[in-house]
């Protein structure tokens, strides 16, 4: 790369026309690096101001994903990367800030792409903070009438209870609170029935999203080697980051945080990658305050939907809110598919596909394999376990955030070493399969080392620092294999279990020190298990 452009030559007032020019630039020049001048930039469109206006007005109901998580949603793009290869972006001291709800980045038909430095914000935000300012006496049914001022106007019928935290500023941790009733009493105060077991609530931040899952603040879709250094997203209605379809993707230095003041960051996953090929790694990353996992790598499981002549079969992935990037998902020619039982996730052998069409249409695909399936395939699901990756996440951060921060369904390995976790709502690091979720498959070969774990899942889960586990109505065998645990450090004194391991063949524990109330290590239905 030795061609040098900078934003300023195409900027004439617009930041997006600006952007549109540049990347222009871009498709025609392969090898160029663009230069985006610090400061703070605007992206914005008429659907992504009228998204937000929807949202907030209560004109797409208590629950805008079903709406705004849709194939057919349509919404506007910022920086779009399409038919752009072997390019740099550098944007240090850059801030995207987003006027309206939309997908900031699209690094979609993409190849050897580098993007630097970029910072993802929102003028307004799609979350509202808020602050108590008083409180009343507890009531008979222990709760506690509060008022509530916010930092962003809502309306009656805004979007107000889908996901929330309570924040205490001095302990720099959430706090379980829950909200009984409320009513907004004008557009800055609530007056809210609080039930928690804290005394004193005044004073605690107050943050609500105004939508689950959207557009995500970065798409990254049928892409290869693609770099993020040095990137920051601060918020969005959606997650931080999603990958679909994609080959070889590094992140290095990514902040999915909270803006200076807030403790609240995307709405949802900070990132999370689909039907992947190559490596996915992650290196000295930061991730708080989120709305779900840190991330979720999987693909996913298809439902024979029905046959042709031959070994032609329709086939229709099943998950409940459809696919994270909302385009089908379809293996290739090539490709090898997994038949499982949905109750137990037991393998029932292996199949080639030899032929796919994708019909988005049907929201299906036809494919053609090299072997006929059962005659019954009730209850069966078949899974692309040629498009999962090998993942690295290396020295990354994760604390505050709900869910679970790791959540890995690869076959082809993975390594998760020198990772800090703390306070974070479910367990720390989590290698399981879904069938209830349609989300594949079961893992092997999987690394997990020199971690350090605090205070995690408080709330849930069967561990607090690791579980492995085949997640169906009733497992059976062991569908997981060759996983390695050493030398992490789980201080969760307010959990029975540290670690938690279901259905595996092959476990290998050593030097774990492990804090928590009960039970270090459960096992259960394992076999060729080292160092209990």
């Amino acid at each position: 790369m030795n061609d040098f452009i900078h934003l300023s030559e195409y900027h004439t007032g617009d930041d997006m026309t600006a952007f549109a020019g540049a990347m222009a630039y871009l498709r025609e020049h392969p090898g160029t690096t663009l230069v985006i001048e610090p400061g703070t930039y605007t992206l914005t469109g008429r659907l992504a101001k009228s998204a937000m206006e929807s949202v907030m007005n209560g004109e797409w109901g208590a629950n805008p994903q079903r709406i705004m998580f849709n194939p057919k949603y349509e919404y506007d793009r910022g920086i779009s990367f399409d038919g752009v290869k072997n390019c740099r972006v550098e944007g240090y001291g850059v801030t995207l800030m987003v006027d309206g709800f939309m997908e900031p980045v699209s690094m979609v038909n993409c190849e050897n792409v580098e993007l630097c430095g970029i910072t993802i914000d929102h003028i307004r935000k799609p979350y509202t903070r808020g602050v108590i300012i008083s409180q009343s006496e507890r009531d008979g049914n222990g709760g506690r009438t509060c008022e509530i001022t916010l930092d962003q106007p809502v309306t009656p019928k805004s979007p107000f209870t889908l996901r929330y935290i309570f924040y205490d500023v001095q302990t720099g941790q959430n706090v379980p609170c829950g909200i009984v009733s409320y009513e907004i009493t004008d557009p800055t105060h609530v007056k809210a029935v609080l039930s928690s077991p804290k005394d004193t609530l005044t004073g605690l931040e107050f943050y609500t999203v105004h939508t689950y899952h959207s557009r995500p603040a970065i798409l990254i879709e049928n892409a290869k080697n693609i770099t993020l250094t040095d990137v920051t997203i601060h918020s969005q209605p959606g997650m931080g980051i999603v990958g679909n379809r994609c080959e070889d993707v590094t992140m290095r230095r990514l902040n999915v945080v909270p803006s200076v003041g807030h403790h609240y960051s995307t709405n949802t996953d900070a990132t999370h990658f689909t039907s992947v090929k190559g490596t996915l790694r992650y290196e000295n990353c930061v991730f708080d305050g989120q709305g779900d996992d840190f991330t979720n790598v999987h693909t996913y499981y298809q439902a024979v939907v029905g046959r042709e002549d031959g070994n032609r079969y329709f086939l229709q992935e099943k998950t409940p809110d459809g696919t994270h990037a909302q385009t089908l998902d379809y293996p290739d020619i090539g490709d090898t598919m997994e038949l499982v039982s949905h109750d137990t996730l037991e393998v029932i052998g292996h199949y080639t596909v030899t032929d796919c069409e994708p019909m988005p249409e049907k929201w299906m695909c036809r494919v053609t394999l090299d072997k006929p399936l059962p005659e019954n395939t009730d209850g069966l699901m078949l899974s692309d376990i040629t498009r999962t990756p090998f993942v690295e996440i290396i020295g990354c951060t994760a604390s505050r955030h709900f869910a679970r921060s790791i959540l890995l369904k690869t076959r082809k390995g993975a390594l998760v070493e020198g990772n800090h976790f703390r306070d974070v709502q479910g367990p720390a690091i989590v290698a399981a399969a879904e069938s209830w979720w349609y989300e594949g498959v079961c893992p092997a070969n999987i690394t997990i080392r020199r971690n350090r774990i605090v205070n995690c899942a408080r709330n849930w889960g069967e561990a607090a620092g690791i579980v492995v586990k085949a997640d169906s109505d009733h497992p059976k065998g062991q569908t997981i294999t060759n996983i390695t645990i050493e030398d992490n450090i789980i201080d969760c004194p307010n959990h029975p279990h540290g670690i938690f391991l279901r259905n595996i063949d092959g476990v290998k524990l050593a030097r774990n020190k492990i804090n928590v109330k009960a039970e270090e290590i459960v096992i259960e239905d394992c076999i060729n298990v080292q160092g209990v």
